[in-house]
């Protein structure tokens, strides 16, 4: 996809729904964290925007009604989806952070590698979508809570009725997703990825088929000196 069409997409998708980030409420609504200050100004930024837009667009939809279910925090370009029970004035500075770098930082590494998420990495068909960061805050949402992660993150109706839910690879050489296939020499980007998913203890990723769209959750276990929780990337890719 060329920067241009990922700019009209962004134009198309984003139209000022936000409010103020005190009267978020929870109800069945995907809670979105994004900046104070407004976008980006390379057109590698603006691509990236749109991308990350595109996703939160996409999984935001109601499967049924085609309606948007998304609060968001502010005017700002969005980096997190977080969960339904978090309060956002709650999330601390470290955290915001690191989501921030984990959304930059991903969406920079699957541009080098020529893909549009690197959690879908080369399997899929687009690259319109990018990956935005995670956070769900304390709970159980390890392996055979899948759901439950779904569900905190307001994607309940995201869940396949025929349990179409796997679990991707991590590579034990690359730290990365399976999907993802490496050049002979790694990309600065790409290093910078891996040290910061190196924070995530436990870290696993499984995907939920919606085919021909794919729905990837990263999730691992963050802890900084102010707060500890569940955190990683979503992303999107296309499969048919």
């Amino acid at each position: 996809m060329t920067i241009l069409t990922r700019t009209v997409l962004l134009r198309r998708l984003y139209s000022g729904n936000s409010i103020p980030g005190s009267a978020i409420r929870t109800c069945h609504k995907m809670q979105v964290l994004s900046c104070e200050t407004s976008g980006a100004g390379s057109p590698d930024d603006v691509a990236e925007l749109a991308a990350t837009r595109a996703t939160i667009q996409a999984v935001s939809s109601n499967s049924s009604t085609g309606d948007d279910s998304r609060r968001v925090t502010s005017d700002g370009p969005p980096f997190a989806v977080f969960s339904q029970t978090t309060d956002p004035q709650e999330v601390t500075p470290s955290v915001r952070t690191y989501l921030k770098q984990l959304a930059r930082v991903a969406n920079n590494a699957a541009a080098s590698l020529a893909c549009g998420s690197i959690l879908a990495g080369h399997t899929s068909e687009a690259d319109e979508y990018g990956d935005v960061a995670v956070w769900l805050g304390p709970g159980d949402f390890g392996p055979g809570h899948e759901r439950d992660a779904l569900a905190a993150l307001g994607l309940a109706d995201k869940i396949p009725r025929d349990g179409r839910i796997r679990e991707v690879q991590i590579s034990p050489e690359t730290g990365l997703p399976a999907t993802v296939r490496l050049p002979s020499e790694t990309t600065g980007s790409v290093i910078q990825l891996r040290e910061l998913l190196g924070h995530l203890r436990q870290a696993r990723v499984f995907t939920v088929d919606g085919s021909p769209m794919v729905l990837y959750l990263l999730l691992g276990r963050y802890s900084s000196e102010e707060q500890s929780g569940v955190a990683g990337l979503l992303g999107l890719g296309i499969e048919t």
